[in-house]
């Protein structure tokens, strides 16, 4: 006899005892190795960064008949070139600005002393009452007076004088020309240094990335060509798609910002437009950051109030064209990222590997989530940072049930109604709920509080759905078809049907589920609650006189249930139509269905579609 569980995800989710000690153990050892080889990693992973970037354009060229090599070298010098030249206009406008600061100082002092001579003002509150706990501490620590040395006499103590400190003065030697040359070149020695592995490494990996690859997948993935060539392929594509897009969006941001300021006033408005540009590609804060200088420059430049507002104004209007409008434009398809997961890789980047750790982030963390998707063994990355539900739909609703959430589940179901109709509705989602319910109630995991809960839910979701627009359109669309096929219904004439829950308030609220269904379709139906007697079943039938029954039951136990009716009512009617709804039984139901049909049953169905397929053609139709 088939139970009709729902197939259980307990082997798929069971782990070996030590699974979880030797998950544990790897995350401290790679982030130990990512911590303590971050001066050579982190040349490598902005390498690999970067030739994500270039790598559509030199497969462009090389499709153009361009050597490897040339095409290579165009791209990565191009790209040299650019960066150079963003620092030297970058230097060249903060040399600019450092120049012209101390014209600036008078309007500092002049905005200060406006803001102190207001005695109401916050500045001035705030200024006041450090002021008097400073002046506070000072009279305690005068009153203690200094702790006398405990090996000395009291009178000894008294008659001592009081000792003044010596005062002492550092003085470190001056630098020779030779010093100071030696620590500039120290200080540009190991930027260099690291921008050359950069460019040597990039060079390589775009030179040699298919012997590459297949040194990567004979290390890591021999054995496993499929899952680790997918792997490859999908975080380099969403990794270059994440990098253009970004640098499209920061492009259409930063260029506006360096228009807008120079437009109203602020100077050097072209190095704020490059850093935005710059800045942006830091999550969440680099957008503040790079607006928080122009705004602290107007601050300094303005005689008035007015370019700081305009300079703010600017940054906070871009910055929801940005976010609502731009990027969920261009943005095609999303890195498969969650929002919590991009600030959790920043936070967990930036304390590895700092300020380039913060840049890297989101590449990443993307190639991590990829590595979930398709290796058991990461499956947790995905979960814990993916954007993709981790609960099916239904699993979800059933939650929203039993933490008696019963408006976020009407949510969840319009929005199911909105994108897929009514009998989706009931097919996907509350007949798997219902019968996710029944499992746990007759497994006793389910209290008879919460059992009563989730059914008046689903009773209260069933009826008021029922009476939306949407499905009265329905019944209206139903009922013109009806009319249309009036030959139809007079070679088959009216159609009755009788709806006998098997057993308890689950079995009826699925049989009410498929009288709507049948009444959207002009079938004459009739629902029998479980307030009518097992007993008085067969003389309801007898009094309805329905071309065909429908008995509801939901597993587990479904089909003990259903052939007591079975064998009820085909004694008493023996030309009657008997079709048994098993819903959503799972696994082999060959030996139920022959135990049903040998009950007496006619058909045996396990979906709404398909109890509503058994009806014969003038279903649809009736007088």
């Amino acid at each position: 006899m088939p139970t009709g569980l729902p197939p259980s995800n307990s082997s798929a989710i069971r782990k070996p005892p030590g699974s979880q000690l030797t998950a544990i153990v790897t995350f401290v050892v790679v982030t130990g190795i990512l911590y303590f080889g971050r001066d050579v990693l982190i040349p490598l992973a902005l390498s690999v960064l970067l030739s994500f970037l270039l790598a559509p354009a030199v497969r462009h060229l090389e499709r153009r008949s361009v050597p490897r090599a040339a095409a290579i070298t165009l791209m990565v010098a191009l790209s040299c070139f650019v960066m150079a030249g963003l620092i030297w206009v970058s230097a060249a406008q903060f040399l600019n600005l450092a120049a012209s600061l101390p014209e600036y100082k008078k309007n500092i002092q002049e905005k200060v002393a406006i803001l102190r001579s207001d005695p109401t003002s916050s500045l001035v509150k705030a200024k006041r009452t450090i002021d008097e706990i400073s002046t506070e501490m000072a009279k305690q620590d005068a009153a203690a007076g200094p702790p006398a040395p405990r090996s000395a006499a009291p009178s000894a103590r008294l008659r001592a004088p009081a000792e003044r400190p010596v005062p002492v003065t550092i003085e470190e030697p001056s630098s020779t020309p030779f010093e100071f040359l030696r620590e500039i070149v120290t200080l540009l020695v190991v930027p260099l240094t690291i921008a050359g592995a950069v460019v040597l490494f990039t060079f390589i990996i775009l030179l040699r990335r298919e012997d590459l690859r297949d040194r990567f997948i004979r290390l890591v993935g021999h054995g496993q060509l499929s899952v680790t060539t997918q792997v490859l392929e999908e975080a380099a594509d969403r990794v270059s798609r994440y990098l253009r897009v970004q640098l499209i969006v920061n492009v259409s941001y930063g260029v506006p910002v360096g228009l807008a300021l120079y437009a109203i006033g602020v100077p050097n408005a072209e190095l704020w437009g490059l850093l935005a540009i710059a800045l942006r590609f830091i999550p969440y804060i680099g957008a503040w950051i790079a607006a928080a200088m122009p705004i602290a420059l107007a601050f300094a430049v303005s005689d008035g109030w007015w370019l700081v507002i305009w300079t703010v104004s600017v940054f906070v209007v871009l910055e929801i064209i940005s976010n609502n409008i731009v990027e969920p434009w261009v943005y095609g398809s999303s890195t498969g990222m969650s929002a919590i997961a991009v600030i959790v890789a920043a936070l967990f980047w930036t304390w590895l590997w700092g300020a380039v750790g913060l840049l890297l982030a989101v590449p990443l963390t993307v190639c991590l989530v990829v590595m979930g998707r398709h290796i058991p063994q990461f499956a947790f990355l995905s979960i814990m940072f993916g954007d993709q539900p981790v609960l099916p739909l239904q699993e979800r609703f059933y939650q929203r049930l039993l933490a008696r959430d019963q408006e976020e589940a009407a949510e969840l179901a319009e929005t199911y109604v909105a994108e897929h109709g009514l009998e989706a509705l009931y097919e996907d989602v509350l007949i798997p709920v219902l019968n996710l319910a029944e499992r746990d109630r007759h497994t006793e995991v389910l209290s008879d509080e919460r059992t009563r809960f989730v059914l008046d839910g689903m009773r209260t979701l069933v009826d008021d759905l029922s009476e939306r627009p949407e499905a009265a359109k329905e019944r209206s669309d139903a009922s013109g078809a009806a009319q249309q096929e009036s030959p139809v219904e007079t070679l088959f004439g009216p159609v009755s049907v009788c709806i006998v829950p098997a057993r308890d308030e689950a079995d009826e609220i699925v049989g009410t589920m498929l009288l709507r269904r049948l009444t959207a379709r002009r079938v004459a139906a009739e629902l029998l609650t479980t307030d009518v007697l097992k007993s008085e079943v067969v003389e309801h039938v007898a009094k309805l006189a329905p071309q065909a029954v429908y008995v509801s039951a939901l597993p587990p136990a479904a089909v003990l249930h259903a052939s007591f009716f079975c064998k009820r009512l085909r004694p008493r009617f023996p030309d009657l139509k008997i079709v048994v709804a098993l819903w959503h039984a799972d696994g082999s139901i060959e030996k139920g269905r022959a135990r049903l049909l040998a009950a007496g049953a006619s058909e045996v169905v396990v979906t709404l579609k398909g109890s509503i397929e058994k009806m014969s053609p003038a279903a649809s139709v009736t007088t």
